[in-house]
């Protein structure tokens, strides 16, 4: 009985505290940059400036992701390589299932938000994105 009863707080903590809905799921489409990176023991790096943003676009849970270089003119710098992206409802989480050329993995979407969206890896570090700002707009 004991089993039962541990078994079932183990499935309640390992689930999502807060699903994410089906329409923030059109948030993703755009221009994003990591924001900082949270580890599992609670240190965390901040990023002032990235090199390389990312670029998403998802339609019916189906899409890419592609990084780009902005540039201070407001133009981008595009790398070849494009990883399909697609979302997995699953446990009561939904997933992002990123596929590369040479490698897959999936991270679980903790929230999403027109601003703002964290995902969390197997190793439950969080990358947190903000929403990218071109460089001339910026104060």
């Amino acid at each position: 009985m004991k089993s039962i009863f541990y078994s079932l707080v183990f499935i309640l903590l390992v689930s999502c505290q807060s699903k994410p809905s089906q329409e923030d799921f059109t948030h993703f489409n755009g221009y994003w940059e990591i924001d900082q990176v949270v580890f599992p023991d609670g240190t965390k790096k901040v990023y002032q400036v990235n090199e390389w943003i990312d670029v998403f676009e998802l339609k019916e849970n189906k899409g890419w992701r592609q990084k780009v270089q902005p540039q201070v003119d407001g133009k981008f710098i595009q790398n070849d390589l494009k990883e399909s992206l697609q979302i997995i409802d699953s446990n009561d989480c939904y997933y992002l299932k990123t596929k590369a050329t040479y490698t897959s993995w999936i991270e679980k979407i903790v929230s999403v938000s027109k601003d703002a969206f964290t995902l969390e890896n197997d190793a439950k570090i969080k990358y947190h994105y903000k929403r990218f700002v071109p460089y001339a707009k910026r104060k």
